[in-house]
Formats: structure tokens, C-alpha cells, sequence
């Protein structure tokens, strides 16, 4: 069990909700709701079995009928073994991928195997506080159908990340209709509306966080203080944060697009600039300069330009292209559930 005291949290200003609506969504929450908690693991076989302990004590005690689900993301330890060993003493439902799938399509699967009333989404290392976890259940019995956690600070975090984050915000949301608020993270509690509507989307490359804010509902934020890992490493990396990034650049925004829109008309304009000048210069002074070097300059500075707006372009077609396949999103090797009723 976690015997941390439940972190002090805050609630930012958000959009705001008419009573009436929240009024109508708590008036249709069932009396006893079934709780699905996805956990997805991968290499966490220190911290997998307390997290499971923890969460269903908390449940428990709050009154919850609920399941644990715990979606295996390709781990190489012994997670598998550990999460076994409880499955006779907890309601655990573990869902075996048959790769490494990545942290969005192990949600994904989490959230299709799902059968509660309402879901809990949460990190198997501890760093989403679970103490928090009937906090927002009851803000989901109160009306709202998702409520999530922001991150109150990234003062643990390097400054090089913090402004990745940062940059990668502020070209997400440039110019969406929809913004993505900053620091949200997938700790969160969905409503059954919510979980049928994500499972409506079909698309490959998942960016988890979009995909959250764009099937709106009623929503409330909730700063939460992020603790250390309990055990282990993370295997969450620089270039896993970059390939995210990516994924959720292209999969949210055509802002890269239209930037390098901007750049070659920038470019265009200050070539036509500059070969005024030089007609200019010419036809006044005369020229007694062969100009290679600055020819030389220019065709490596367009060629640069082009080659870097091509992979840009290139990232947008691969996704394209992985979404036109129409491969499974991810793979199931095997289901183990629970003898237990549901508690």
C-alpha cells in the first residue's frame, strides 16, 4: 500500500460548464459503477504488484466495484510473472501484447478491453498519485465525464525538456481551433461516453493527449504534484519525447507545413530583393567581382532549405502511408482474467 500522504492539489481556471449540464450528467451516473483501471506496463515488475495492492485497496474502501486492467506493453522482465501471481487475489484482467506497441496503442488496448461505467487511467511507476484516484471519481459522480491531471510543476525536470515542451506547445496549438492544454497528462477518469468515442477512432499514429481534447465533453483540470518513480528506470527517453512529438505534430497541427510556406515565400521575396540590388548596383557602379562565393552561398543555403521542407513533407506522407496499410493497431498474444468477481 502507498502510505504517502495524498498530495495537496489545486484546481486552474478552465472552461467553464453550465450547472445545468453537470447537473443533467450526475443525475445519469449509475448508483454502483464498475471502475476500470488501465494500467499500462512495460518493465515494471517492481512496481506493478503494489500499484495493484494500492489501487484496489483505495477502491475498496471508497466503495467502488472496480477491475484492474494491466496491459502488458512487450515487457522483458518478469512484469508478466508478478502480475500473475496476484491474479488469483485481485479482479486483474493482464492483456499481453505481442510487441513493444508503445505507451499510446497499450492505452488504446486498455481502453478497448475496458467494461466499466467509468475508467482510471495511471502509470504503474507511482508517479501518478493514486490517492487522488477516488478525488476524481467523485468529480465524475459531480458531472464532469473526464477529469485530468496537469502537471503543477517541471522543476524536476532538465531545462532542455522543459523547453521541448514548451516549443512543442506552442507549435501544436498555433492557430488550432482546439488547443491542447500544457502539462496535461494521460492520469485521468473517463466517462463510458468518453471510452466509446475514443474507440471510434481508428487512426495508427495515436497521440493520446490530442485525441482526449478533441472528442470534447465535459472536462475539468486538476493540478497534480508528480512524485519520483517508486523503482526502476524509465524507458521513456529524449528520442521517445521526439518521436511523440512528432507523432503529435503531425497528427494535430499543419503548422510545420505552413511555416515552411512562410520560409520559401520569405526566401523568394528576399532573393527578388536582392537581385534588384545587384541589377541595380550594375548598371551604377559596374561589377568587377565574379561572385561565386555568393553563388556559391545562396545554392547551398535553397538547397538545404529544400531537402529540410521535403522531410518535413516526407514525415507527413509516411504517416499517411502507415495509415493507408491499415494494419491492426496493435497485437493481443494473450488475455488472462481474474477468477475473482468483479469487486
Amino acid at each position: 500500500m502507498n502510505n504517502k500522504e495524498t498530495p495537496m492539489t489545486t484546481t486552474p481556471p478552465s472552461a467553464f460548464v453550465p450547472p445545468f449540464l453537470l447537473q443533467q450528467r450526475a443525475a445519469a451516473r449509475p448508483a454502483d459503477p464498475l471502475v476500470s483501471c488501465i494500467l499500462p506496463a512495460y518493465n515494471e515488475s517492481e512496481n506493478i504488484v503494489p500499484m495493484l495492492q494500492t489501487l484496489h485497496g483505495l477502491l475498496t474502501e471508497a466503495g467502488f466495484r472496480h477491475e484492474l486492467i494491466v496491459v502488458d506493453d512487450g515487457s522483458r522482465d518478469n512484469t508478466v510473472e508478478q502480475v500473475m501471481s496476484q491474479i488469483d487475489h485481485l479482479p486483474v484482467t493482464l492483456i499481453q501484447l505481442s510487441r513493444n506497441f508503445g505507451k499510446e496503442l497499450a492505452l488504446t488496448a486498455g481502453i478497448d478491453h475496458a467494461h466499466g461505467d467509468v475508467a482510471v487511467l495511471i502509470d504503474s511507476d507511482f508517479q501518478h498519485p493514486p490517492a487522488m484516484v477516488p478525488e476524481f471519481l467523485r468529480q465524475w459522480r459531480a458531472g464532469y465525464d473526464m477529469v485530468y491531471s496537469v502537471r503543477s510543476s517541471r522543476d524536476t525536470e532538465t531545462l532542455g525538456k522543459r523547453l521541448f515542451t514548451r516549443v512543442f506547445y506552442t507549435l501544436l496549438n498555433s492557430g488550432a481551433r482546439h488547443k491542447i492544454p500544457e502539462n496535461t497528462q494521460d492520469f485521468r477518469v473517463m466517462d463510458r461516453c468518453v471510452l466509446d468515442a475514443l474507440r471510434q477512432m481508428p487512426e495508427r499514429n495515436r497521440f493520446m493527449k490530442g485525441l482526449y481534447n478533441w472528442v470534447g465533453f465535459t472536462q475539468l483540470p486538476v493540478e497534480t504534484h508528480t512524485e519520483e518513480r517508486r523503482a526502476g528506470k524509465s524507458s521513456f527517453n529524449f528520442f521517445s519525447l521526439l518521436n511523440l512529438g512528432l507523432t503529435g505534430l503531425t497528427a494535430f497541427s499543419n503548422v510545420p507545413l505552413r511555416m515552411w510556406t512562410l520560409i520559401g515565400s520569405a526566401i523568394s521575396l528576399a532573393s527578388i530583393l536582392y537581385a534588384s540590388w545587384e541589377l541595380l548596383h550594375t548598371l551604377l557602379f559596374g561589377n568587377d567581382q565574379p561572385g561565386w562565393p555568393t553563388l556559391a552561398v545562396a545554392v547551398s543555403f535553397l538547397g538545404g532549405v529544400q531537402l529540410l521542407s521535403i522531410g518535413i513533407l516526407g514525415e507527413y506522407i509516411g504517416r499517411i502511408f502507415s495509415e493507408v496499410k491499415q494494419r491492426p493497431i496493435y497485437l493481443i498474444s494473450r488475455v488472462s482474467r481474474s477468477t475473482q468477481d468483479q469487486q
